[in-house]
């Protein structure tokens, strides 16, 4: 089984009035009974289609919307490169999981971005939520699972500033969290 660890920024907080900007995945396998994170990773920004935007979404993700407007991929290629990447990591007969920090937001975008571009999510309908998954792990109530102090549970540290909020770092630090809590689930049912 292959994860598939996805961080999306976003023009605001609802796909279908706000636009995808970019995508970031990173792969995580279990090999030698651990879970590593997978190098490289899978980096796209798309084009804005629908215009409309949440001043303070676009401070946090920093991306300029007029040099995405010009450059960014529109939403056929951009699912098209993820399915590229996605044959390339997981097994035709065992679809990869879809994992995300705030799963529900993350896999929102992506699964609108699949239906807009007429094309089948290959992640299906389903996804785990880092946050959730500890909850279960950590000892920690609901309200205390963000990340300042989830990470130094986890034996991690904070992403850089200069880093946060671009997806791709997003996702590889995500991986690294999933990682370390599905290794902790481990060592409790042994």
């Amino acid at each position: 089984m292959v994860f598939i660890s996805v961080d999306v920024e976003a023009s605001g907080p609802l796909p279908g009035f706000f636009d995808l900007l970019s995508l970031g995945a990173v792969a995580l396998e279990r090999a030698g009974g651990i879970h590593q994170v997978l190098g490289g990773g899978l980096y796209l920004e798309l084009k804005p289609c629908h215009g409309a935007f949440d001043p303070q979404a676009m401070a946090v993700n920093r991306l300029d919307l007029a040099r995405l407007g010009r450059e960014g991929l529109e939403q056929e290629e951009a699912a098209r490169r993820i399915e590229h990447w996605l044959r390339g990591i997981a097994p035709p007969n065992d679809p990869p999981v879809f994992v995300g920090y705030c799963a529900n937001f993350d896999w929102a975008f992506v699964n609108d971005l699949f239906h807009r571009a007429g094309r089948e999510n290959p992640f299906s309908y389903k996804a785990l939520d880092i946050r959730s998954l500890a909850l279960g792990v950590l000892d920690l109530e609901w309200e205390e699972l963000r990340q300042e102090r989830m990470l130094p549970l986890l034996g991690l540290e904070p992403l850089a500033e200069e880093d946060a909020h671009n997806a791709l770092a997003d996702a590889r630090h995500q991986a690294h969290m999933l990682a370390r809590l599905l290794e902790l689930a481990r060592s409790r049912t042994r």
